[in-house]
């Protein structure tokens, strides 16, 4: 099928407004004025999939559905925010807890600066590309803890694996944890009480691409995930199903329990969800 050249022309926040009414939503007067105003905030690209989910999409016109209003859209868009806010905070923990985890086991097997220890690596060239990475990030990051190992010390030429841990992004982390030695990822892999190391190298990426999406701004309402987390079967997790938010704070929960965190994230959200009655739990993955 040919394409069509895109011809459509830029709207205003009032133009767009109009087309809401057009729609079938209702506004006028200051809910016209709030509409608006939002729209020149957020942008309405960012609320259209709010807009969608309220609208009757096989009918001609797409109407809205009777008896929606644009503070139930803004509600929505704004428990999503909500939404975001909280998986950061406890994906930022496990992030923490995992580069905690890889400077112990590292230190205790190899010491300081493990780096230069071939057995610690999958092969020589992984070391060599670890090495490379890591001396870049590190002579690239303008931190008063790296300018103070840079003006006091050499050699080595890169800090000790407990100050080095703290430059690394939980991508980074990601890949040099790709190129360790098996007994360390099996060490790592207890540490956390999974059952195998790809297992658990599955949820990290998993959670990365989650904690990526929160960074970013991206959605997570409605959202089906393409990062799906594997099932530890004899743990149940996760129980939800795999492309959806639920499975991926349960294996969360089950990572940062494993480490001594109470938080009951699945559970804080299944109440975040019946505090907003814009939203139903489907719409969240629940």
């Amino acid at each position: 099928m040919a394409l069509k050249p895109y011809t459509k022309p830029p709207r205003t926040p009032a133009q767009l407004v109009q087309h809401l009414v057009d729609c079938g939503l209702p506004l006028s007067g200051r809910t016209r004025r709030y509409a608006e105003k939002k729209i020149a905030q957020i942008g309405y690209e960012r609320l259209r999939i709010y807009f969608r989910s309220r609208r009757q999409l096989n009918l001609p016109g797409k109407p809205f559905i009777a008896g929606t209003k644009f503070k139930d859209i803004v509600a929505l868009y704004e428990f999503d925010e909500a939404l975001r806010a909280f998986c950061f905070l406890h994906l930022g923990r496990f992030e923490i807890v995992l580069r905690n985890q890889l400077s112990e086991i590292l230190s205790h097997r190899h010491g300081s600066h493990p780096y230069f220890d071939d057995s610690a690596y999958r092969s020589p060239k992984t070391r060599a590309n670890t090495l490379g990475r890591l001396s870049d990030i590190f002579y690239k990051k303008n931190d008063q803890r790296a300018r103070h190992y840079f003006d006091e010390y050499n050699p080595p030429m890169i800090p000790p694996i407990w100050v080095m841990k703290e430059f690394l992004t939980f991508g980074n982390l990601s890949h040099v944890l790709d190129q360790l030695s098996t007994s360390i990822q099996n060490d790592l892999t207890a540490a956390f009480g999974m059952p195998n190391y790809p297992v658990l190298e599955n949820w990290i990426k998993a959670m990365i691409d989650l904690r990526n999406d929160c960074a970013h701004h991206d959605r997570l309402f409605n959202r089906s995930f393409q990062k799906q987390p594997q099932r530890f079967i004899k743990a149940g997790v996760p129980a939800a199903p795999q492309n959806k938010l639920k499975a991926l704070l349960e294996c969360l929960e089950f990572l940062l329990k494993s480490q001594g965190y109470d938080d009951q994230i699945v559970a804080t959200v299944a109440k975040m969800i019946d505090r907003c009655p814009a939203v139903t739990p489907a719409e969240v993955g629940y």
